[in-house]
């Protein structure tokens, strides 16, 4: 059986607390050798208590870098969280690319049983608007894919999938918008946990260094304003907006 801190706390005040009541029957000088051992056992789990929360403190400020990013695991974190936050230009899974089709399968599936789960609060996702300039320059960016058609074939699924839960109560809560002005970095939030990649030549942001932190911590809070102002900027549409708009638009070219 593995050992928690809890447990060896535990036991270190049970300890302390026998010490100090077998103080009371005991000697003199045994009663001050128990009783100083037994407060100091005490004053020594307060201390560690302390010093944990205070580490706690530290660990949800600094946050920490990781390599890569695994879509398997976000999708399994996706299934136990209540609000999700994506911002990027496209997410692999939400494509056509053969090599991401489980994780394809997991996500949609994280999603749909997220959406029907009653603690349920939200699902907020910005994409790249592939008619803007934006995406053209971020095209260009990227010679080891190609960005458009990737952006597209998101769009194609998010579409199906907003389709597949168009019955469900929570509907409204699961939102999606493009957006047109570059932010710097790619955002994954679960709950109050969230990670950010910077956007580089030729490489996708599951390969690139990331930084994961708590959103009550000061970097949390300017990625949720950064958030917060692209989802409200005048440029950024709703994808039902601009799917309502993509017929109008063919018919124009023909």
């Amino acid at each position: 059986m593995w050992l928690r801190p809890w447990h060896i706390i535990a036991c270190v005040i049970s300890l302390a607390a026998v010490l100090i009541g077998f103080a009371y029957t005991a000697g003199e000088r045994t009663k001050d050798i128990l009783l100083g051992v037994g407060v100091n056992l005490l004053s020594s789990v307060v201390f560690f208590v302390l010093l944990e929360l205070y580490w706690q403190r530290i660990k949800r400020a600094n946050g920490k870098e990781v390599s890569g990013f695994d879509y398997r695991k976000f999708a399994r974190n996706v299934a136990r969280s209540n609000r999700v936050r994506v911002l990027g230009t496209f997410i692999y899974p939400l494509t056509a690319h053969p090599g991401h089709a489980q994780e394809r399968q997991a996500l949609l599936q994280a999603l749909q049983d997220m959406v029907r789960s009653p603690s349920f609060v939200g699902v907020q996702m910005l994409f790249l608007n592939p008619s803007s300039p934006t995406a053209q320059s971020r095209a260009a960016e990227r010679k080891d894919d190609n960005v458009l058609q990737r952006i597209g074939e998101s769009l194609l699924t998010l579409e199906s999938f907003l389709k597949l839960i168009d019955g469900e109560s929570a509907r409204s809560r699961f939102e999606i918008k493009l957006f047109s002005r570059m932010p710097p970095f790619s955002l994954f939030q679960m709950d109050d946990f969230g990670s950010i990649s910077f956007y580089y030549r030729d490489r996708p942001i599951s390969e690139v260094t990331r930084y994961e932190f708590f959103m009550d911590s000061p970097i949390g809070e300017f990625v949720e304003k950064t958030f917060e102002d692209l989802w409200r900027d005048e440029q950024t549409v709703a994808i039902e907006d601009y799917l309502r708009r993509l017929p109008a638009a063919d018919s124009a070219n023909q």
